[in-house]
């Protein structure tokens, strides 16, 4: 899996270390290096130091408009980025997404990241 000759990496973003720790378990699968953060802020700085050998952003289970803000801001500043976001029904309020973004309602399965990883590469 991935792109022959190319590092591919993602950034992890959840506050909950086991959701965290199994995400990144199952990016690096897909042949992702993966770095990792609790939240959006932590998530800044790496994102403004490695954007430029990001391929992928997944942020679970952030606040509806923190991850929608996430996606507009990671569209416009690294549109070659993918941004992956799992939402609580709760957040899902039908707002539109940037075209490199997509969501991934709450709870969801290994496979449907595994999904997200691979179409990140494509």
């Amino acid at each position: 899996m991935g792109q022959s000759g190319k590092i591919s990496r993602a950034l992890v973003i959840s506050d909950d270390e086991k959701t965290r720790q199994i995400s990144a378990i199952l990016i690096e699968e897909s042949g992702f290096q993966v770095m990792e953060a609790a939240t959006i802020e932590q998530a800044d700085p790496i994102l403004e130091r490695h954007a430029e050998k990001l391929d992928l952003v997944f942020a679970d289970a952030c606040s509806g408009r923190d991850a929608r803000d996430l996606a507009q801001r990671v569209a416009t500043t690294w549109p070659w980025i993918r941004v992956v976001v799992s939402l609580d029904h709760s957040d899902d309020t039908g707002a539109t997404w940037p075209t490199n973004s997509s969501t991934m309602k709450q709870p969801w399965y290994p496979l449907d990241l595994l999904i997200e990883a691979e179409r990140a590469l494509n």
